[in-house]
């Protein structure tokens, strides 16, 4: 049956995590607090121990210390509460000068166009032993040399904020490398640093070197482009040779997960694997030698991949699940599940706002939970049509598990995911036996030929299909509006159909029938809320963006009328609603009462009687700023993206010598007026 005691402490735990990076408390606060709690919960459990009837204020007590314990975890993983961490070093120490900086390389992400990019441990800085990741972009050269997993340099450089979102709805960049650990940022030529020869051997190092060696020996298997990306994801987990056309192919089949080395390829090895040592379990210890054995090759599938964070990851949680199958009960897998949660979440708290680890856990919780109610809606005794059910079934379960969360974070539903998955997903297991037996060939030094002709088939088949699938794009849903509260309470209508499934009475019925008024509720919330008004200048390179949204109509202005920044698609789904008309800028606005001026490269700015409150810069015209500002007195100078750099530091030192406050939106980001109060959009 479901342990409700571990779902219970895992939500308390989360909840605790939540107010430690939300909620500010002073030392001592939390200190007192920790020892009060501590010191009652002890009293508690010696008169529970003594107590023949159960004690409801011991089972609260260790509610409220699994949400002190989440608190405290994440509070104290928080960069600014760690001296020793990078971003405690500013002002002070990094103000004057550039620092000598010791790191280790721990991750290697896709390169950029001009860039290689890294991310590193700090290990020193100057002489002081420092803590937290950086990003460091290596501009790209002739000589450039790419660096090791585990590897040590020593380099000279000054740490640089990362880049937000510059305009509204935007993706946040600099969110996502925190949520992963990564503050600051190092951008540096390819001669500014030096590899250290004394780099220590550790298992994430081995794990890579091993990873490069396989890519070397499968590079001489003479696969197709295509066909090694394909394979460096699919077996490896390293997607930086895939092509953009490749990865738009896999999301719009709705199949693009089976390219990140996660939950999916880790639970089909695992699956595959308890079902071929099923032989086992009449053993006398087999059951225990099994689950050994699991885990070993479970982990070994993981240094294969290269121990990226991800990998290891899955196969932790995968490692519980294991463990639970062999107690063959279905509901221990999920309560294994949420022991993996609570230990996982311990360890480093930041997954929680992860993706892949939301996505993760979010399809195994359904297919467990719901895919034997999908099964049984169809009973049949063959064999085939039975298989091919159950791996409808399960495709199902998994998409309804994440579904709220693709439509929160990727806006689209790709409506043919059934078709891709039901005719990929029974060949994964096979695909992915294949390559993994081919890594072993090519490790050892030998050439399997026709397994590699056979293999470089079975990818490029994968490649065309997936290809045609996503030719049909009638049938993928974009641009969906769905928020953050909605998916939460979508979650909450889910986790109702899951206790229904388990018990039907009256309880969870009304609790399945609150949740669906719940979201009714949510939806006329978001459909009737006020009216968004605003005045908006976005950020686009060498361009002009104007947004003027009056009453849910939403109007843009643009130099570039031919060209669709994604920038817009990303303001009309967060704000529903989609542009009405598209026109080339003009010369001047009026919104809340603030005329605006826009100066273009033509710099004509002398009209007789109009005295702008705001100017907008763009285009570089050729100007006196200080001639201007005295003859107009404008309240605030505004400079967008198609101006030169050199002209925009120019302008802000006027403005900064006349008192007049300046907006650069390439530094600031877009540039709001609404009806009651004006304000910058912050990154």
């Amino acid at each position: 049956m479901y342990n409700f005691t571990l779902i219970r402490l895992a939500f308390f735990l989360i909840v605790g995590i939540l107010l430690g990076f939300y909620v500010e408390f002073s030392s001592i606060i939390i200190l007192i607090t920790g020892v009060v709690l501590f010191l009652t919960f002890i009293i508690s459990f010696f008169i529970a121990k003594r107590s023949f009837l159960q004690n409801p204020v011991f089972g609260i007590l260790v509610f409220i210390m699994f949400l002190y314990l989440g608190f405290l975890t994440s509070y104290s993983q928080l960069p600014k509460n760690n001296p020793d961490h990078i971003v405690n070093f500013f002002p002070t120490e990094l103000k004057e000068g550039s620092p000598i900086i010791v790191a280790e390389v721990l991750e290697i992400l896709k390169p950029g166009m001009y860039q290689d990019r890294y991310i590193l441990k700090l290990i020193k800085l100057n002489s002081n032993y420092a803590e937290g990741k950086l990003l460091l972009n290596v501009f790209k050269d002739s000589l450039s040399t790419n660096l090791k997993i585990g590897q040590r340099l020593v380099t000279i450089g000054r740490f640089e904020d990362l880049k937000g979102n510059l305009n509204p709805y935007q993706f946040n960049y600099s969110k996502y490398m925190k949520v992963l650990g990564v503050y600051k940022q190092l951008n540096i030529s390819n001669h500014q640093f030096q590899t250290l020869n004394n780099s220590p051997t550790s298992l994430r190092s081995y794990a890579g070197k091993l990873r490069d060696q396989i890519i070397f020996n499968l590079k001489k298997q003479n696969f197709s482009k295509d066909e090694l990306a394909v394979i460096q994801a699919l077996l490896l987990g390293q997607r930086q040779e895939l092509s953009p056309e490749l990865q738009q192919n896999y999301a719009a089949a709705g199949v693009i997960h089976i390219l990140a080395v996660s939950g999916l390829h880790v639970g089909i090895i695992l699956f595959m694997l308890n079902w071929a040592l099923k032989f086992m379990d009449r053993w006398k210890y087999g059951k225990t030698t099994k689950t050994l054995f699991l885990l070993i090759s479970l982990w070994g599938f993981a240094l294969i991949a290269g121990l990226s964070p991800s990998v290891v990851r899955a196969v932790s949680m995968f490692s519980f699940v294991a463990i639970g199958m062999q107690l063959n009960r279905r509901t221990s897998i999920l309560n294994t599940l949420f022991a993996s949660l609570l230990i996982l979440l311990l360890i480093n708290p930041f997954y929680l706002f992860q993706v892949g680890f939301q996505l993760s856990y979010s399809a195994v919780f359904a297919i467990v939970v719901f895919q034997p109610a999908i099964m049984k809606i169809i009973n049949t005794e063959n064999k085939f049509f039975r298989y091919l059910w159950k791996i409808v079934s399960v495709t199902l379960s998994a998409q309804i598990g994440v579904l709220p969360l693709s439509l929160y974070y990727f806006h689209q539903f790709p409506g043919l995911f059934l078709v891709s998955n039901i005719l990929i997903l029974p060949f994964m297991g096979l695909i992915l036996a294949a390559g993994i037996i081919l890594i072993l060939f090519v490790l050892i030094g030998l050439n399997p030929i026709l397994l590699s002709k056979t293999y470089a088939w079975m990818i490029s088949a994968l490649n065309n299909y997936v290809a045609y699938i996503a030719s049909k794009d009638t049938f993928i849903i974009k641009d969906i509006s769905f928020s953050l509260m909605l998916c939460v309470v979508f979650f909450v209508f889910l986790i109702s159909i899951s206790f229904l499934l388990k018990k039907y009475n009256f309880r969870n019925i009304v609790f399945v029938f609150s949740s669906i008024i719940f979201i009714q509720l949510v939806f006329i919330y978001e459909k009737y809320q006020k009216p968004i008004n605003e005045f908006v200048i976005f950020h686009r390179a060498r361009n002009t963006d104007i947004g003027i949204t009056h009453n849910n109509t939403f109007n843009y202005y643009t130099t570039n009328i031919q060209q669709k920044p994604s920038f817009i698609n990303d303001y009309e789904i967060g704000n529903k609603l989609k542009v009405d008309t598209s026109s080339r800028v003009e010369s001047i606005y009026s919104f809340a009462g603030k005329d605006i001026l826009v100066i273009d490269s033509l710099g004509i700015y002398d009209l007789p009687n109009f005295y702008p409150k705001l100017i907008l810069l763009t285009n570089s015209p050729k100007i006196n700023l200080e001639r201007l500002i005295l003859e107009l007195k404008p309240e605030q100078i505004i400079a967008d993206g198609s101006n030169y750099k050199n002209l925009i530091e120019k302008w802000r030192q006027t403005a900064l010598n006349k008192k007049l406050p300046f907006h650069a939106t390439g530094e600031k980001g877009a540039f709001i007026i609404k009806p009651i109060l004006t304000r910058t959009y912050r990154k």
